[in-house]
C-alpha cells in the first residue's frame, strides 16, 4: 500500500525541516511527498531540494502563489498513491503514523481513517489533545454523530484518505477562502461509505504567531467569517439536494453549531450584522434535534443566538 503526501509549502523555513524530517523517519516506507512550493519568498526552497536529493520519494513542484488551497489541488495532480494525506509545512508527524495506517488498512479499506492531533508550541510542548472512540470499518450512519458534536472546524490533515474514493468525486478545495477545510471536509464525510477512527496520536499541529488560527489582523478574522458564511452556504445548497438522512442532518446540525460559533471571534458591530445574516437565512431550521442535548440548543438558538453562545459557547478561531 502506497501512500501519497500532499505538503504546500510558503514561507516556512522555520518549520519545513522538522516536517520533513518527520516523514523520512517513517517507519513505514512505501509513500511518496508531493511538495508544493507556493511561490515561497524565503529559502524554503532550499530545504526541498536537499531533500529531493536526499531521498527520490520527495518531489517538489514550483507554482505561482495561490494559497494553500491553490497548492493542494495542485498537488493532487501529482498523486501516484493508494490513499492521500495532507500536511502543512509547519506542523510534523508521529513517525509511526504511516505504519498505524497500513496495518489499519490492509485489514479494512475505508474510505477515510481518522487519528487524534496533538496541538503544541513551537518548542514542542503540548498545549492539547483531541481524541475520539474508535471505530473500524463503521458505517457513516453510525459515527456521524459523534464526529459532528464537536464545534470547531475539522482540517484536512486530521484523515487518511482512499485515492479512488478522492477521484469518484472529484474533490477539490476552494481557492482563495480563509478555513477552505470547512468547504470540504463535510462534504467529504457525506459522501464517505465507511470510515475508521484510531485512538492514535499521529498528527503534531504547531500553534504559531503569525499562522491563520492565531492571526490578530482583525480583517483577517472578517475575512475567515464572511469566507465560511459563504462556504456554509455552498455546502448547504448541495445537501439541500440530497435525500435526508441521518449523515445529511448531521452534517448540517455541525455547520450550523459552526457559524454560530464563529460569530464571537467577530467585534460587537459586525457580529449583530452575522447574527442577522444568520437569522435571515433560518440557520435553526439547519439544525436537527436528533438527541436531547441538540433539542435543547436548537431550541435556544430559535430564541437568541447570543443566548446560544453564552450557554454554549466554544469560540472557533
Amino acid at each position: 500500500m502506497k501512500f501519497s503526501i500532499i505538503i504546500p509549502v510558503y514561507n516556512v523555513e522555520a518549520y519545513l525541516d522538522k516536517c520533513l524530517a518527520s516523514i523520512l523517519k517513517q517507519t513505514y516506507e512505501n509513500f511518496e511527498v508531493i511538495i508544493v512550493n507556493d511561490g515561497t519568498k524565503d529559502n524554503s526552497q532550499k530545504i526541498i531540494d536537499k531533500y529531493v536529493k536526499k531521498d527520490q520519494r520527495f518531489k517538489g513542484y514550483i507554482k505561482e502563489n495561490g494559497g494553500l488551497s491553490s497548492a493542494r489541488n495542485y498537488g493532487l495532480k501529482y498523486m501516484t498513491g493508494d490513499y492521500l494525506l495532507f500536511v502543512d509545512s509547519d506542523d510534523y508527524l508521529e513517525v509511526s503514523l504511516l505504519a498505524k495506517l497500513n496495518d489499519t488498512l490492509t485489514e479494512h479499506k475505508t474510505d477515510i481513517v481518522r487519528f487524534n492531533c496533538v496541538t503544541c508550541d513551537t518548542d514542542g510542548n503540548i498545549i492539547s489533545k483531541y481524541r475520539d472512540r474508535e471505530y473500524i470499518d463503521t458505517t457513516m450512519d453510525l459515527v456521524i454523530g459523534d464526529l459532528t458534536r464537536r464545534a470547531f472546524f475539522e482540517p484536512a490533515w486530521l484523515y487518511c484518505y482512499k485515492v479512488s474514493f478522492w477521484k469518484k468525486y472529484h474533490f477539490t478545495y476552494p481557492v482563495g477562502r480563509i478555513h477552505e477545510d470547512f468547504g470540504l471536509t463535510p462534504l467529504i464525510l457525506y459522501y464517505a461509505q465507511t470510515i475508521s477512527i484510531i485512538d492514535y496520536d499521529g498528527y503534531f499541529y504547531v500553534m504559531r504567531e503569525g499562522s491563520i488560527t492565531k492571526a490578530k489582523d482583525y480583517q483577517k478574522i472578517k475575512k475567515g467569517a464572511d469566507d465560511t458564511y459563504d462556504l456554509y452556504l455552498n455546502i448547504v445548497d448541495k445537501l439541500q439536494k440530497e435525500p435526508d438522512n441521518i449523515p445529511k442532518k448531521a452534517i448540517l446540525t455541525y455547520m450550523s453549531e459552526c457559524m454560530i460559533n464563529k460569530c464571537m471571534v467577530l467585534d460587537k458591530k459586525d457580529r449583530k450584522e452575522y447574527y442577522q445574516k444568520l437569522r435571515k437565512l433560518k440557520v435553526t431550521d439547519y439544525m436537527y434535534g436528533y438527541n436531547p442535548k441538540k433539542i435543547i440548543k436548537k431550541m435556544v438558538a430559535g430564541i437568541s443566538l447570543t443566548l446560544y453562545n453564552k450557554l454554549f459557547r466554544d469560540v472557533i478561531k
